[in-house]
């Protein structure tokens, strides 16, 4: 029995973290999509997490919620935050800070 539960135990830490893995690369091509489309530049090429929860979505459904904080730069020298909010592994939204427009795109 005790074995059981210990393999039950090793089973659903290897399942979280497989999640967050997979859920973090899902944050990076997110954020870094939304500033290829802003034409600004994605620095550092990741994410940071900063909230996980387990709650509900719009539709009452439960599952993990999860906000990544990304930064961004228009010219190279001021940067700005953006944000990726998750529910499980699902895009719910990106929010970035105000920036100049009109800028020509970034050099990669």
């Amino acid at each position: 029995m005790t074995t059981l539960i210990s393999l039950m135990g090793v089973f659903l830490v290897g399942w979280y973290l497989w999640s967050a893995i997979r859920a973090k690369e899902i944050a990076v091509r997110a954020g870094a999509h939304a500033c290829e489309k802003n034409n600004v530049q994605f620095l550092d090429q990741t994410v940071e997490r900063r909230i996980l929860k387990f709650r509900r979505d719009s539709r009452g459904n439960p599952g993990w919620y999860r906000s990544y904080h990304f930064e961004f730069a228009t010219d190279g020298e001021f940067r700005y935050q953006g944000e990726v909010t998750m529910y499980g592994h699902r895009v719910h939204s990106i929010e970035m800070d105000p920036f100049p427009e009109n800028l020509p795109p970034p050099l990669h």
